[in-house]
């Protein structure tokens, strides 16, 4: 055990007792004249029976620092009219300064300190107006030496509760931190699942829908919605995996490389093209290597545009999805033409789709917009650099929907 740890562990009552009986015997044995005066037994058993009570008025210091500092400056400014000798019991009165200055606010303790400075002054007053003063340079030296003694001890004190003030407030700091990081990761962990889930399962669902109502007059198609079903239900389980192994790494950028990227776009619209409605990928530019974030953001961007489309989609509706690559950003834009769009099935929907792509967007430092489109269909545009993102690009997007206002209105795919 360090010697730290070891001074933590001793009990405060055992402090206060230690801390009252030294201030007790210093006080008779430096600012009393008992030792060395005529009647030196009389005067020792008086000084003792008088620092006693300032022993048990010590104790109470914490529980009411003030108070037990005006007891003290009273005791120590009677102990020379009591006692009849010079006696002035300093130790006690500079502790009870010392746990005001610790333990109450400024304006208290500068009471206190203007008290112990007054203290001071009024003991050098009745040393020149006794009758045998000492010279006035002497009385001088010994009121500064006191004045200066109070004033370093409620100083001492002050710098204690400062400290404490500091490290509570860095204390303090690291528990919001900490919280806020709990707070983004399980955000991070709700975007995931609702991307990976959100898109599997409305396709599953409505092949499911699809496949039942074709079962009876068209078995073929039936089984091929039934294989859809089952190829997306494990797609999802095998990029809930690689998402847990991304929660649970501490590479995040490694984790990141094996979730779906830029790369896995096409895939992705020829899945939904082949169990929905028609999709078409076109890509403008040259693309090339960008941040696993980023990729998993242009990825999710296309899933989730798409999962909107199938929910909405009729048996005509066409779907166009453009990739443009410039200099230093990438263009997604998904765009349906709304034709035989359905009534929103709001049982597939969390209300949470868009919300959480402008969130994922606002740290890469991307812009996003989503909604309808003149001449009925719906678009989303979403922008992203292709370089690493910088901490300060967080926030940095347009979360308006387009300015048109024709086009079916289907509320579940506006930006909140």
């Amino acid at each position: 055990m360090s010697a730290t740890s070891g001074a933590r562990s001793i009990p405060p009552v055992v402090t206060d007792v230690a801390l009252a009986a030294s201030a007790c015997a210093l006080d008779v044995l430096l600012y009393s004249d008992a030792v060395s005066g005529d009647r030196a037994p009389e005067q020792m058993r008086f000084s003792i029976a008088y620092v006693a009570i300032e022993f048990v008025v010590l104790l109470l210091r914490r529980r009411a620092p003030a108070t037990v500092f005006a007891v003290a400056f009273a005791h120590s400014v009677l102990a020379k009219f009591l006692s009849g000798f010079d006696f002035w019991p300093m130790v006690g009165l500079y502790l009870a300064l010392f746990t005001v200055a610790v333990h109450r606010p400024t304006r208290v303790a500068v009471v206190v300190l203007v008290a112990a400075q007054a203290h001071a002054a009024w003991i050098a007053v009745l040393d020149l107006a006794s009758a045998n003063p000492r010279p006035v340079l002497v009385v001088a030296a010994v009121f500064t030496y006191m004045a200066v003694q109070s004033f370093a001890v409620w100083a001492a004190g002050r710098w204690i509760r400062t400290s404490r003030e500091h490290a509570g407030m860095l204390e303090a700091r690291r528990e919001w931190e900490a919280r806020q990081a709990v707070a983004e990761e399980r955000a991070r962990i709700a975007r995931e699942l609702h991307d990976v889930v959100s898109h599997s399962v409305t396709v599953m669902v409505l092949q499911a829908a699809g496949g039942r109502r074709m079962f009876g007059h068209d078995p073929v198609r039936a089984e091929r919605a039934f294989g859809t079903i089952e190829e997306v239900g494990e797609q999802a389980m095998s990029e809930l995996r690689r998402m847990l192994d991304v929660l649970r790494t501490d590479n995040a950028d490694q984790a990141f490389e094996r979730l779906p990227g830029v790369d896995s776009v096409p895939h992705l619209v020829e899945s939904v093209g082949a169990t929905g409605p028609a999709v078409r990928l076109h890509v403008v530019g040259e693309p090339r290597p960008v941040a696993p974030s980023v990729g998993l953001a242009v990825y999710r961007v296309v899933q989730e545009a798409l999962t909107n489309v199938a929910k909405h989609s009729g048996p005509r509706t066409t779907a166009d999805v453009r990739l443009t690559w410039t200099a230093d950003r990438i263009e997604i834009v998904v765009t349906d033409d709304g034709r035989d769009a359905s009534p929103p099935r709001r049982d597939l929907s969390t209300g949470h789709g868009l919300t959480g792509l402008r969130e994922r967007l606002a740290v890469l430092g991307g812009q996003f917009t989503a909604g309808p489109v003149p001449g009925g269909g719906f678009c989303l545009h979403a922008v992203l650099p292709v370089h690493d993102p910088l901490p300060a690009a967080a926030g940095r997007y347009d979360a308006e929907p387009s300015d048109a206002t024709t086009g079916p209105a289907r509320a579940d795919r506006l930006p909140p």
